[in-house]
């Protein structure tokens, strides 16, 4: 099985006051670097998802895939990365939010075979999952079409997940903590900086589903 990561980055970080996510300092460097380390350790190659000026992300010297549908939220930096990964001849994408900079060591082991998607406790993060490449066009599809009426629910990746039947894959807190909390807002950046001493180590492997 050929394992490509996908960092979604695209987000316009309204609640930031628009303050790009993937440069958020976590407290050990950017958000972006946490999760693109983390996807390079599990993932045979690795695309970033964004818009805007494609030069801020050199450094990192991977593919960076702009949406080629606007509008429709986190699902057109989905369907952008299946894409580049059918292109590449990759079987499986995980795609992980740049905001979400705790992700635990044998994430992608736990979420294949895709499609699966990952869960806490009571909150699910369907962003945080295993996508088959195949459902590129399930996908295109869904994103077809769009009307004042639909647009809402054809637009939300809970449905995208729903109609691929995806699994839900139970992962434990650490230190009490979702490691796949979401940095929103600036007190969750706050929060988030507070709790970097006791998640540093996150090496709690896998789920369950």
């Amino acid at each position: 099985m050929k394992i490509a990561g996908l960092v979604l980055a695209g987000g316009q970080a309204r609640r930031m006051h628009g303050q790009d996510k993937a440069f958020l300092d976590t407290g050990n460097g950017f958000s972006l670097d946490r999760v693109f380390a983390r996807l390079l350790q599990e993932c045979s190659a690795v695309a970033i998802s964004a818009n805007g000026d494609f030069a801020r992300f050199s450094a990192w010297q991977c593919p960076v895939l702009p949406d080629s549908i606007h509008n429709v939220g986190p699902l057109a930096g989905v369907l952008s990365g299946l894409e580049w990964a059918e292109k590449c001849g990759y079987d499986t994408l995980i795609t992980i939010p740049v905001d979400t900079p705790f992700i635990p060591v044998g994430l992608v082991a736990a979420l294949v075979p895709a499609p699966s998607y990952a869960c806490c406790g009571e909150q699910s993060h369907p962003l945080v999952a295993a996508w088959p490449v195949s459902a590129k066009p399930v996908l295109a599809a869904q994103l077809s079409f769009l009307t004042a009426e639909n647009k809402k629910h054809q637009t939300r990746v809970r449905t995208l997940a729903h109609v691929l039947k995806a699994r839900a894959v139970d992962f434990p807190l650490i230190e009490g903590m979702d490691p796949f909390m979401n940095i929103n807002t600036p007190e969750d950046l706050m929060h988030a900086q507070k709790s970097y001493a006791s998640v540093r180590n996150v090496d709690t492997a896998g789920g369950h589903g």
